[in-house]
């Protein structure tokens, strides 16, 4: 599973958990754990690539 769908992933959860009005403690974890991916997914990039596609050496 690639970055990209790790983070779309936690995103749908944290929807899911925001739709469930679960505490701000545990949606703070989640959108942590979402940050996390992302800033995972950026040192992955090629800062060449205005998409921002992930290399192949996965």
């Amino acid at each position: 599973m690639g970055k990209k769908d790790k983070i779309e992933i936690a995103r749908s959860i944290l929807t899911n958990a925001m739709n469930m009005n679960l505490s701000t403690d545990i949606l703070l974890k989640i959108s942590q754990k979402i940050d996390k991916y992302i800033v995972e997914y950026y040192q992955m990039c090629d800062g060449t690539n205005t998409e921002f596609e992930e290399k192949e050496s996965q």
